[in-house]
């Protein structure tokens, strides 16, 4: 299986070093039809056009001028586009966005976990792309005062989605709620721990909750069983692996995953992926 690479899966380096990058003109996502799964902060701004995916396993369509993000560890799957479709990206690494976190804890990154798309007015879309544009000029800077700036920069864009939340009427979800909590944690654990375990109680003891309970919960926020979430976070993975790392063989890519042995790691893709490992790399 080939795949050529998106700008979302070049920067890492850039990123490492810079903190944060714009990419400008994008008309793609890194994968269609499979679930994808960033290690970072993604905030998009949309130009034109459209794009019909899935955030968390629920459906939504990203429409011209509307503003969304993307949070680390959640899981984005991308199934079309319009064929006029561009959008801006704003990209923020898990290390400078825990900076800006401890700076700045109460900004609109932080608040947002659900629901995170919403429509802008043109001046508004202009304002946020002019936004864009200074972050992006202000990363390209070299010396000590650039994180400074940007940092600086990150708090006038989270103060501008603010303000046009508030314009439009529109509340923040604040991620203060018990329930908006846990699930920000179980992500977060899961991406952590995904090689280290597959089992609900593992999860449910980490969180220091009955599997019950921490079964109970999830399902009614989301929808979706936390079995399903654990395994469906260790099939992206798992695909990305298989479809990036032709170098790998499918033993070493099982033992990267924390599979006791091959035969394990073939019977559990083939389960939830309806395809065995080796199947779906030569499709």
């Amino acid at each position: 299986m080939t795949h050529e690479k998106h700008p979302l899966e070049t920067i890492n380096e850039w990123l490492d070093e810079r903190g944060l990058a714009v990419l400008d003109n994008v008309t793609s996502m890194p994968v269609y039809k499979e679930p994808y799964v960033s290690p970072n902060l993604i905030i998009s701004l949309n130009h034109r056009g459209w794009l019909r995916g899935d955030y968390d396993m629920h459906p939504f369509v990203f429409q011209e001028h509307e503003h969304a993000a993307i949070y680390p560890g959640h899981i984005m799957t991308a199934y079309e586009v319009s064929d006029d479709y561009l959008c801006s990206l704003l990209v923020i690494s898990p290390k400078f966005l825990e900076v800006l976190s401890q700076l700045h804890p109460k900004h609109y990154l932080f608040e947002f976990h659900d629901n995170t798309a919403f429509h802008l007015t043109n001046s508004q879309f202009e304002t946020m792309l002019t936004c864009f544009k200074l972050l992006k000029a202000i990363s390209q800077l070299e010396g000590n005062e650039r994180e400074e700036m940007l940092i600086m920069q990150m708090d006038i864009t989270a103060r501008v989605v603010r303000n046009c939340l508030r314009t439009n009427g529109r509340e923040m979800i604040h991620s203060d709620s018990s329930i908006q909590q846990l699930l920000t944690k179980f992500h977060e654990a899961i991406s952590i721990h995904y090689r280290e375990s597959r089992e609900v109680q593992f999860y449910a003891d980490l969180l220091n909750l009955t599997p019950k309970y921490f079964g109970t919960v999830i399902r009614q926020a989301t929808g979706i069983g936390v079995g399903e979430w654990i395994a469906k976070y260790v099939i992206i993975q798992a695909k990305a692996m298989l479809r990036h790392h032709p170098e790998l063989t499918i033993q070493q890519i099982s033992n990267q995953l924390g599979f006791s042995e091959q035969t394990s790691f073939s019977r559990y893709f083939k389960t939830h992926a309806g395809i065995s490992p080796k199947k779906y790399r030569e499709g």
